[in-house]
C-alpha cells in the first residue's frame, strides 16, 4: 500500500475526528482535534492514501518530554505499516525538538499496538488501573527514553500486586 506521511493542521481535524470515531470508545471531537492541532507544542502527522486520511498520530512536547495522545489507523488501512510509519515519523520529529522521552498509554488488551510500541523501543513503566471505560480496563504506561535509560516493569507482576 502506498501512502504519504504529512504534517496535519486544523483543516484535517474533521477527517481525524472521523478516524477517532472508528477507533476509540470516547473519541475526540473535531473541535478538540482542531484546537490541539493548532497548539504550537503539539505535533500531528497523518498517513494519506489516495488523498484519504488513513491514520494519524498526535502528541505534545513540553519541557523536554513528549506525550503521545493517540495513534489511530482506520480499520480498512490496518496491517499495512501505516501505524509503524506514523510512529517513526513522530519519533523523528520530537527528537529534532530535543525531547528526552516519549510517554504513552495503551489498553492492556491492545496487543497489536503494544507489539508495535515495543518494536519501536518503548518499554513498560507502569499501570493506570481502570483508566479506560467502555469497557473498563487498565492502561499500560510505556516510555521511550532517547538517552538509553529505559526503566521497565513487568506488567504481569504489577497486576499480581493488585
Amino acid at each position: 500500500m502506498n501512502f504519504e506521511i504529512l504534517r496535519l493542521c486544523e483543516k484535517d481535524a474533521a477527517a481525524a475526528a472521523e478516524i477517532e470515531k472508528l477507533c476509540f470508545s470516547h473519541p475526540w471531537s473535531e473541535a478538540t482535534m482542531a484546537s490541539e492541532m493548532k497548539n504550537p507544542y503539539s505535533d500531528f502527522f497523518g498517513a494519506f492514501c489516495g488523498g484519504e486520511l488513513a491514520g494519524y498520530v498526535g502528541g505534545r512536547t513540553v519541557a523536554g518530554e513528549t506525550e503521545i495522545f493517540n495513534v489511530a489507523v482506520a480499520p480498512k488501512f490496518r496491517r499495512n505499516g501505516v501505524g509503524k510509519s506514523l510512529l517513526e515519523k513522530f519519533i523523528a520529529a520530537v527528537r529534532e525538538k530535543e525531547s528526552a522521552v516519549i510517554f504513552l498509554e495503551v489498553r492492556a488488551s491492545n496487543l497489536p499496538a503494544i507489539g508495535l510500541y515495543e518494536k519501536e523501543g518503548f518499554v513498560f513503566c507502569g499501570i493506570r488501573k481502570d483508566y479506560y471505560d467502555d469497557p473498563k480496563e487498565n492502561a499500560l504506561l510505556m516510555r521511550l527514553a532517547f538517552d538509553g535509560t529505559q526503566e521497565t516493569e513487568d506488567p504481569i507482576e504489577c497486576w499480581d500486586e493488585e
